[in-house]
């Protein structure tokens, strides 16, 4: 995590977790950078980064919001007020825009249009057409179609009418890509020189790709700002060079491993390097697994006697199991992205064991009317009912805590937390739903 260096940024995260805002702590979040400002609203519940906002210059608005994640200015955007909205309006471009469409509620976005001249209008709704992940989205209208027979004099004297002209494209009569020409070559060539002379081969970039992909995949040329985008091989927009490596280098840090010193394993390790920490865990994972059986082994009797309940484990123990992992995925995500802190723990606990409740109670009832109606049973129903809650808590809680504790003592979260996740689901799944079930009906 890159703090500002003269302000303690997990100081300040804890004391505004732990008491209301007050001018030294707002004073030192003024001071921030807009990045540091970032990092620490995605540390903070809603109710916090609400208070600092305000605090967030103007002009830096959208400096801090393209450094949030997408859906992080969605939750903030859709609760602040009209005042709080219409001073990210006034600095909205149509870059922004593009980028953050989504987050944005449609009144917000409409109004950001009407507050645009015809032409930046008219591209910006072109752009809203393509998906939020997709090339079209982000494509600019600031290059020149060039053809066959036009001399550079000719391009010169068009590229001077025109502001802003980022890169020039050589197209057929039907507007498919040819190549492009660097500007810089133009002013280098004769004025007689004709176009087509100084063009390169350059491989165009499909309106409908997602851009992602193609920032991962693309292979730049040298000395080149723009590449062209094609719809059905015609020529229809530019996206910037840079917009795609900042793309690919935010991919590559949000999918990179927590910056915790523990032992991450080479892509490409010998195979024998490769199997041994995995057999390890492996052999883990079997003594977890005996211990799940060991609990089962209990309930021996009433297995025998109601086969109702043999049959119903499975979705015990598949429920626990899908909760944990999704609440697990948040916490690893949040470690790796250093959102997740010693400060703020205990707060995705209890974020997550609310979300654990209402889950289990809604689902929990949908499975137990499946089993009412199976198998004619109020006594089973109510007791896999209340198997899903406990076990959707207990995965909460593991799912959070598990990877946290394992990050601490310099284990690696992604290889281990699954593991142990498991066991405690498939033991307390199993535990409360065959316990209840031999008190009851047996």
């Amino acid at each position: 995590m890159s703090w500002s260096a003269d302000i303690n940024l997990d100081g300040l995260l804890q004391e505004l977790l732990q008491s209301d805002l007050t001018e030294l702590s707002a004073q030192n979040f003024r001071e921030l950078s807009a990045r540091d400002k970032a990092q620490l609203l995605e540390s903070l519940p809603q109710n916090i980064r609400l208070n600092l906002w305000p605090l967030i210059e103007e002009d830096q608005l959208w400096e801090v919001i393209n450094c949030l994640q997408v859906v992080t200015v969605e939750h903030i955007v859709r609760a602040l007020d009209d005042g709080a909205r219409l001073a990210i309006q006034r600095y909205a471009t149509p870059q922004y825009l593009a980028s953050y469409a989504q987050a944005l509620p449609k009144d917000m976005i409409d109004n950001i249009l009407l507050d645009q001249d015809d032409t930046s209008s008219e591209e910006l709704q072109q752009a809203l057409a393509f998906d939020d992940d997709q090339v079209g989205r982000f494509m600019q209208k600031n290059f020149l179609r060039v053809r066959h027979g036009i001399s550079v004099a000719s391009v010169i004297r068009r590229l001077k009418k025109k502001e802003s002209i980022a890169a020039v494209f050589l197209v057929d009569d039907g507007r498919h890509l040819i190549g492009y020409i660097p500007v810089s070559a133009l002013f280098n060539s004769s004025d007689d020189a004709l176009v087509e002379t100084l063009a390169r081969p350059i491989a165009a970039l499909e309106a409908d790709h997602h851009i992602r992909d193609v920032a991962l995949t693309y292979h730049f040329e040298e000395g080149l700002s723009y590449c062209p985008v094609v719809d059905d091989g015609r020529v229809i927009g530019a996206l910037s060079v840079s917009l795609l490596l900042s793309e690919a280098q935010s991919h590559l840090v949000h999918s990179a491993p927590s910056e915790s010193p523990v032992v991450e394993e080479d892509l490409f390790a010998p195979v024998f390097s490769a199997a041994r920490p995995r057999a390890l865990w492996l052999c883990i994972n079997l003594a977890t697994a005996f211990l799940a059986s060991w609990v089962i082994g209990w309930f021996e009797g009433a297995l025998q006697q109601v086969v109702a309940l043999a049959i119903l484990m499975p979705v015990v123990a598949s429920m626990g199991g899908i909760a944990g992992s999704q609440t697990l995925a948040v916490t690893v995500r949040g470690l790796a992205l250093g959102h997740v802190h010693q400060m703020n723990i205990r707060l995705l606990f209890s974020k997550e064991m609310k979300v654990a409740v209402l889950n289990g109670l809604l689902v929990g009832l949908l499975i137990a009317a499946v089993v009412y109606w199976w198998f004619n049973s109020f006594a089973i129903a109510a007791i896999i009912w209340s198997a899903i809650v406990v076990n959707s808590l207990a995965a909460a809680a593991s799912g959070t805590y598990i990877p946290f504790v394992l990050e601490k003592i310099n284990i690696d979260p992604a290889v281990a937390s699954a593991v142990i996740l498991t066991t405690v689901t498939d033991v307390i799944g199993f535990l409360i739903f065959l316990g209840l079930g031999s008190l009851i009906l047996i």
